[in-house]
């Protein structure tokens, strides 16, 4: 039996602050299906689920995937494939480009080139100015707009959302063996901008693309079963 190891997504209703269970509780029919067909491994990324994360710092994604690289090296895992939904497949891009490992990626709803008012506001300025910008952005993202990633987060989680959003991955995912990755969207995906990022691919990462009809971000609970067909394809 294949092995995989599942990275979640970011979403502010498993912050660790607010529940006892697991970051992948929502997506719980998904996970109970691929553990009919393979061995599943799963966890919570500091800052989620049962995980909290040491206070008053923030991570970005190198901090993410030296964690996942962590825990498969504490457990002695040597997952077949990984794979990381939305937030979670741009921690699997950066695992896979530091640590090199010969597992393949399953990137569900990829968040690694957002629609533009989801990583507007946090485009950089310059360092001089940070103190000012962090606390400006804070308030005005969590409370003026309420964006409910900031506004329902502790300070760790609001810094370290700021760092993740403003990523862009698209170079990067160029960095791995398109063979290697299996990407499957919703076609009505209204968080990732889907069509605008096969346009930024080669063709021989295009072709890595599948589509879910009337599929939107959360394809893992609206069409459960269509989706693990589709891993089930790419992995034999």
């Amino acid at each position: 039996m294949k092995k995989i190891l599942l990275i979640h997504g970011w979403g502010y209703t498993t912050y660790y602050h607010l529940t006892n269970k697991s970051a992948w509780i929502k997506r719980a029919p998904f996970v109970n299906g691929l553990k009919k067909e393979y061995e599943i491994t799963y966890f919570d990324l500091p800052g989620f689920g049962q995980n909290s994360p040491a206070r008053g710092t923030a991570y970005n994604l190198d901090d993410y995937a030296k964690y996942v690289h962590t825990y498969i090296q504490r457990h002695k895992l040597n997952p077949d494939y990984i794979l990381g939904y939305s937030f979670g497949a741009a921690v699997a891009i950066r695992h896979k480009k530091l640590f090199k490992g010969k597992e393949k990626l399953i990137l569900i709803s990829p968040a690694i080139s957002r629609v533009e008012k989801y990583s507007k506001k946090f485009k950089k300025t310059p360092t001089i100015l940070n103190p000012i910008r962090n606390k400006l952005r804070n308030f005005y993202v969590a409370y003026i707009k309420k964006i409910p990633e900031m506004a329902y987060g502790d300070k760790f989680l609001r810094n370290t959302y700021q760092n993740i959003v403003r990523e862009d991955l698209t170079k990067e995912l160029q960095t791995i063996n398109p063979k290697d990755i299996k990407i499957i969207f919703g076609e009505k995906d209204k968080i990732i901008k889907t069509n605008q990022l096969e346009k930024k691919l080669p063709k021989e990462y295009q072709k890595q693309i599948t589509y879910i009809k009337d599929g939107n971000h959360e394809i893992a609970n609206s069409h459960t079963e269509e989706l693990i067909e589709k891993i089930k394809k790419f992995t034999k």
